[in-house]
């Protein structure tokens, strides 16, 4: 008898102490949420009175907390274009665009920085490479995370409806099964590409911007080497090669030279 009011004190005891971590955890987290708002708030009412260096401050103090965020990275791209550093602008709109790739204001700000940053006498793209990029945009329209979503649910379906073919259908259900693990399947591969390309691009494709004014790009990784392209800050590049404090770049006619690391900041 005694023992088993112990074994009861105790299982009441342990529940107990589960209660209560679990309430200062969610205090903890509340604690947390209430102060990153807060933290936000300020580095809003900072750039809305034009305090645009102490906002991209508190912007990337806020990166530092919170992790990737599309809006914080749009946050950070306006005040650093209204503090005049271009290059960073451009950096932190096509951060926020990676996250958030269908937003409209993010991509209105994309298009206006674009404008400003083409480099000199860079030629425009033929009509394959019009017809790549115009691909390439259309796939990056998704995020990793939503095709990762989508990959699960084709899984899951083709998984079901292949369990109900061994279960031994037939008839006019068996052949509705078969087109659906048929679609599945399908749209599983496609899917496949469509992952797979997000994963090249955010692992395997290294891009930088431009954050210094007429940046000289030079025909190898010394200052004693000749000057091939001057590029104007915001420039997007694309990294090919690093070599000590160089780093050789290119454009996406394909034109490319080395640039000095420090007048680059990567994505």
């Amino acid at each position: 008898m005694l023992q088993t009011e112990r074994k009861i004190k105790a299982l009441i005891l342990f529940v107990l102490s589960l209660l209560i971590m679990g309430v200062a955890l969610l205090s903890a987290e509340q604690a947390e949420g209430t102060t990153l708002e807060r933290k936000f708030r300020q580095a809003n009412e900072l750039y809305s009175h034009g305090e645009y260096e102490k906002a991209i401050d508190g912007y990337e103090e806020l990166l530092k907390i919170a992790g990737p965020s599309a809006d914080l990275y749009y946050n950070l791209g306006c005040a650093a274009l209204k503090a005049g550093r271009l290059g960073s602008a451009v950096a932190d709109f096509h951060r926020a665009a990676r996250l958030r790739p269908r937003d409209g204001d993010i991509k209105a700000n994309l298009r206006f920085v674009e404008a400003l940053t083409t480099p000199e006498n860079e030629e425009e793209p033929g009509e394959e490479n019009l017809l790549f990029s115009f691909l390439i945009r259309w796939v990056l329209l998704l995020t990793e995370s939503e095709i990762a979503v989508m990959q699960i649910v084709f899984m899951l379906v083709f998984a079901a409806a292949a369990t109900l073919l061994a279960i031994g259908l037939s008839g006019a259900l068996r052949k509705t099964v078969l087109a659906a693990a048929g679609t599945a399947l399908v749209f599983l591969l496609l899917n496949s590409v469509l992952l797979g390309i997000h994963i090249y691009r955010n692992n395997y494709v290294r891009q930088a911007v431009v954050i210094q004014a007429n940046a000289q790009a030079l025909s190898g990784p010394g200052e004693d080497n000749t000057r091939v392209l001057v590029l104007p800050e915001g420039t997007l590049l694309r990294i090919r090669q690093q070599r000590g404090g160089w780093v050789l770049a290119s454009l996406p006619s394909g034109r490319s030279g080395w640039l000095k690391g420090d007048t680059l900041e990567e994505i």
